[in-house]
């Protein structure tokens, strides 16, 4: 493993417990070498609490600015790796970095997260983390035991209206016959399913680089068109198709006459599913093609031994915009299953810069938001 550059010089960290025999030790890392990459591949894919977000290839792909980019976290005892992360490092200052787990850290038993997170708080700090964000991808009855962890460990909420990510999504579930996955949609989605293959839709794999190009003028079409819609953080089709190539998962295109009119696509992480984008054309507004599209990615999911699909994202509440309520009416026609996971959490590493960073950092993007949306409302549509 290749040390951390000048800044983050104090990077390895290994901790002797005085009150066990085990040894833990803690590496902060900006690669991995080759045993160290099979080491962490296998771990991370591996867990049941394993996230795309997770995973080298994601740090490998994943878009950043010029002042970010990705470390990888592990934590061993007795020589076996019982934690792991990939962080985002967004440089604040010479020296000071405020680090962002997406769906992290990735531990396979829940017992062991306060253990891996005190850790990685450590060694955090000492290569010079001021400000640490996290959000482990776990549910059912492992969360409680995460949640106590990072109380125990420092960590409060975000605000509501700084969450980066959904605490709660819809899960379809796929380890049944296909007909009773069908069969289980309310009457709104079966009914635009049988509307899209009356009408001439039909989807199929994307499998070359022609079709990425496809998907991808679909995205910029899409990306046009609603302006409203968060797409910051998501991967080009080329990067998508890639990350799909590395973890699984499926690239689809809509099609109508030999015109691609629409485009999704999924990745696995560990035994389920996970809905990456889905855009469709401007164009032809009253043909279904988001519903054929997302029921062939639940056919492929299967097929793969997925025995869930993730739609990446539920309303907790009330929809908060017309926008919300469409997007939230296409996946309530699915009749998916609620689940709730811990909001993104935040821990001042070094209180006094997290003051002054981390607080000056959320002002600046609170306002940067603020003048995104107002310049859209106006009808700029360069902004955004």
């Amino acid at each position: 493993m290749d040390r951390l550059p000048p800044e983050g010089k104090y990077s390895v960290n290994s901790l002797e417990r005085p009150a066990t025999p085990m040894t833990m030790t803690s590496l902060l890392a900006t690669t991995l070498d080759a045993v160290g990459t099979a080491q962490f591949d296998a771990f991370m894919r591996g867990s049941p609490f394993a996230a795309y977000q997770q995973d080298r290839a994601w740090a490998e792909l994943a878009p950043r600015t010029g002042v970010q980019d990705y470390l990888y976290f592990t934590m061993q005892r007795d020589g076996a790796l019982i934690g792991a992360a990939v962080i985002r490092r967004t440089r604040l200052a010479p020296g000071t970095w405020l680090g962002t787990v997406q769906r992290g850290p990735v531990v396979h038993a829940a017992a062991a997260m306060e253990t891996v997170l005190r850790a990685l708080i450590d060694t955090a700090r000492d290569a010079g983390c001021c400000s640490l964000q996290l959000s482990p991808r776990v549910r059912g009855r492992d969360m409680p035991i995460m949640a106590e962890a990072m109380r125990a460990t420092g960590f409060v909420p975000l605000p509501e209206a700084r969450q980066p990510l959904h605490s709660t999504t819809g899960i379809v579930w796929l380890d049944k016959p296909e007909e009773a996955v069908l069969a289980g949609f309310k009457q709104r989605g079966r009914r635009q399913l049988k509307a899209a293959e009356k009408a001439g839709v039909s989807v199929r794999m994307a499998t070359t680089p022609d079709d990425v190009a496809s998907y991808q003028r679909i995205l910029d079409d899409f990306r046009a068109a609603k302006r409203d819609y968060d797409m910051g953080g998501l991967l080009g089709a080329p990067a998508q198709a890639a990350l799909i190539a590395q973890l699984g998962g499926a690239m689809l295109l809509a099609e109508l006459d030999g015109q691609v009119i629409g485009g999704h696509a999924f990745v696995r992480q560990g035994d389920e599913a996970i809905w990456l984008s889905l855009a469709t054309s401007s164009d032809l507004p009253a043909i279904p093609r988001s519903y054929p599209l997302l029921w062939e990615g639940m056919r492929a999911a299967r097929t793969l031994g997925c025995i869930g699909y993730d739609l990446a994202g539920m309303a907790l509440g009330e929809p908060r915009d017309e926008g919300e309520a469409n997007r939230m009416q296409f996946k309530n026609a699915f009749a998916p299953t609620r689940r709730i996971m811990p909001p993104m959490q935040v821990a001042a590493l070094k209180p006094l810069r997290h003051a002054v960073f981390f607080g000056a950092r959320q002002l600046y993007r609170d306002s940067a938001l603020r003048k995104r949306v107002a310049a859209w409302r106006g009808g700029d549509r360069r902004a955004g």
